[in-house]
């Protein structure tokens, strides 16, 4: 027995333990068959067999003891209890949705811990405040924030999603958003240029130390610049890195104490290129252009929380690039509100 709970203001003649059903589709039934006038519409309305509908309004009505409608061949009449029952149901029903609003809210709030992969300097630069933001708007999800520039072990590391900055992301089998970064520019030291001279041509570049990430697009493992020209001029210069690192900072410092030439998205060398610590060179040339990748399953196989986080960035990250490229990051001090 479902036992329902119904306030019956005074002055109702209908008393609470009328409301003790069986079932509390027959209230949901019995509502439907007044509404539209007859079984026959109600059944209609409902997609349920109008002879199932009569059995359900016969049960009621003997488990009640009283007579709800009074059915004839050609017509069906609400009785007064009936009539004051029915208004007692909308009550019951109107509070059994607004429990189910409830719980269907929770359920739509996301929650629960992800796992996530960025490389460590965009983490630090544009994604820590997107990130926080969304924490802020959704206390119910943690977050596990992990730092790696590789793409091959994904399945295997078990993310679930990774952001990805390259040319290109590789792996079919998985969905990429993707949004344009600003090229990197080639740098280098007043003092190291001094030392070595000013290359005029990519050609040249093959007599400077160099330092890079890590993770090189090419399959056999080479560090490669690839430029290009106004002039659609194409030439790809290979380079043995003296230093290999993920840390941007790291290489920044590196073409700061005049160890090698570098490449460096502009916000990082920017201001040292402005006060003249830092060249840019070969500035008629540019280097290939990057993108970041943001990379996940279907999405059929994606919990509400990572949906949201992807939905999340995707939104605030082209505000963040933007910052980047036109020089106006404040470092530790940027946030985005979930104004959507």
């Amino acid at each position: 027995m479902i036992a329902v709970a119904v306030l019956v203001e005074k002055g109702e003649n209908v008393k609470p333990s009328f409301f003790m059903a069986n079932d509390l589709n027959n209230i949901r039934y019995f509502a439907a068959i007044v509404e539209h006038g007859s079984l026959t519409a109600a059944s209609e309305s409902l997609g349920v067999a109008k002879s199932m509908l009569s059995q359900r309004l016969s049960s009621l009505e003997k488990e009640l003891g009283v007579e709800l409608i009074r059915r004839s061949s050609r017509r069906m009449l609400v009785t007064e209890i009936g009539r004051s029952y029915y208004a007692q149901c909308r009550v019951i029903l109107g509070e059994v949705a607004r429990a189910s609003n409830i719980t269907d809210g929770v359920r739509s709030l996301p929650r629960g811990k992800l796992r996530i992969a960025c490389p460590l300097n965009f983490a630090q630069i544009a994604l820590a405040p997107i990130l926080n933001s969304f924490m802020l708007t959704y206390p119910d999800v943690t977050v596990a924030l992990e730092m790696t520039n590789g793409t091959a072990a994904w399945k295997d590391e078990g993310y679930d999603f990774t952001l990805h900055i390259g040319s290109g992301a590789r792996l079919p089998t998985l969905v990429s958003s993707s949004f344009k970064l600003d090229r990197e520019m080639l740098v280098a030291s007043p003092a190291l240029l001094s030392r070595l001279g000013t290359p005029r041509t990519p050609a040249d570049l093959a007599s400077f130390p160099s330092a890079a990430g890590q993770y090189p697009p090419e399959r056999n493992g080479r560090h490669v610049w690839h430029l290009s020209a106004a002039d659609s001029m194409r030439q790809s210069v290979p380079h043995v890195p003296r230093l290999v690192t993920e840390d941007l900072w790291v290489l920044r410092e590196s073409a700061l104490a005049a160890c090698a030439l570098v490449a460096l998205p502009p916000v990082l060398c920017r201001d040292a290129i402005d006060v003249g610590r830092l060249v840019r060179v070969l500035p008629n040339w540019h280097l290939r252009e990057q993108k970041l990748h943001l990379l996940y399953p279907s999405r059929r196989g994606l919990t509400l929380a990572a949906r949201t986080l992807i939905e999340f960035i995707s939104r605030h990250v082209r505000t963040q690039l933007r910052s980047l490229q036109e020089g106006t990051l404040q470092l530790g001090t940027r946030a985005y509100g979930d104004r959507s």
